[in-house]
């Protein structure tokens, strides 16, 4: 594409809006009554349009428009880059490697598409990497997976400290305002599914918290939330992988954290019930064969699934005696 062709869209991405309402309902009219109904060739105009619905969230009718952009202009290569963008698998796409970034007043995805990934039209991908539904809203502190996979060097990666800095929390801040900073920084990793630095802020705001439980009414739920979400996906990983024990005991964390976790409640009941069953069931086998030390372990691995399975706890408690016993003979 020549650089003039892509000039228009990319100052309309990164003006982050600043077209007026008037100006946006001339050029929508203008692209339908144009060139939906005189069907010229091609209209960049209508290929913009396609991006400012994209950037403000407006994926169905983006997703429509941009079916009739290609039906009549099928060469236009940004109009078939946004299509890709649309349809490949992100995380396929740009990796699972990854260093984040600290958004900063002022910035935004457009911007930071073309620092990172070469091109900021690239901003769709980079939302659904991180899973940004409308790419226009991008708020200071929020933190962004910046996949290593990027054709720029991507930054190190910002410590909780840089990002509670660009929420407001700065040396000598209230109480209240560290507070907010902490409650803001958490809850973007938890909506940018960044579940393991989510609960490194909660424990450092379990740190930071003043005397007197002032942060304890966000904090308790929130960290609640952060422990539920670590854990599900956690047993989402493990189920995936074909680990159905650690599937089993991540669920049961995530049911400890919020009984109404939906992907735990679901999978937990039947796959705990398998796995205890069996571990017991291998126990018994070396238990008969006189191999406590094993036996012993793999009912605690019951145990860690199910911790009120009472084969494994009566079974484990008479191991353990006989195990005693059996110690006290050979010191005798």
């Amino acid at each position: 594409m020549k650089p003039n062709a892509l000039r228009l869209p990319v100052l309309l991405l990164l003006s982050g809006g600043l077209l007026g309402c008037a100006q946006m309902e001339n050029l929508r009219d203008r692209v339908q009554s144009d060139w939906w109904i005189s069907g010229e060739d091609h209209d960049p105009a209508a290929t913009q349009e396609v991006v400012r619905l994209l950037q403000q969230g407006e994926m169905e009718e983006a997703d429509r428009t941009l079916d009739r952009v290609l039906a009549q202009q099928p060469d236009d290569a940004l109009a078939r880059d946004l299509r890709r963008q649309l349809d490949v698998d992100p995380q396929e796409e740009l990796g699972g490697s990854y260093t984040t970034h600290t958004v900063r007043r002022g910035e935004t995805l457009g911007l930071l598409a073309r620092r990172y990934l070469g091109d900021a039209n690239q901003f769709v991908i980079l939302a659904r990497y991180n899973n940004i539904d409308n790419p226009s809203r991008l708020l200071a502190g929020q933190r962004l997976r910046i996949p290593d996979s990027g054709r720029a060097a991507p930054v190190a990666e910002d410590d909780l400290h840089d990002q509670l800095q660009a929420l407001g929390a700065e040396d000598g801040s209230s109480d209240a305002q560290t507070g907010e900073a902490y409650r803001r920084a958490i809850e973007a990793d938890v909506a940018g599914e960044r579940y393991a630095e989510a609960r490194t802020a909660v424990r450092q705001a379990r740190e930071d918290a003043p005397r007197g439980g002032d942060w304890a009414d966000w904090l308790d739920p929130l960290e609640r939330k952060v422990e539920a979400r670590y854990w599900d996906a956690r047993g989402m990983q493990a189920l995936g992988d074909g680990d159905r024990e650690a599937a089993a005991v991540a669920f049961r964390r995530a049911l400890e954290a919020d009984p109404d976790s939906p992907r735990a409640a679901r999978h937990y009941p039947a796959l705990s019930r398998e796995v205890k069953q069996d571990l017991h069931a291998e126990a018994i086998r070396h238990y008969r064969n006189q191999d406590l030390e094993t036996a012993i372990t793999l009912w605690e691995r019951a145990l860690e699934v199910d911790p009120g399975y009472e084969p494994a706890r009566g079974y484990r408690l008479r191991a353990l005696e006989l195990q005693r016993r059996v110690d006290a003979l050979g010191e005798s």
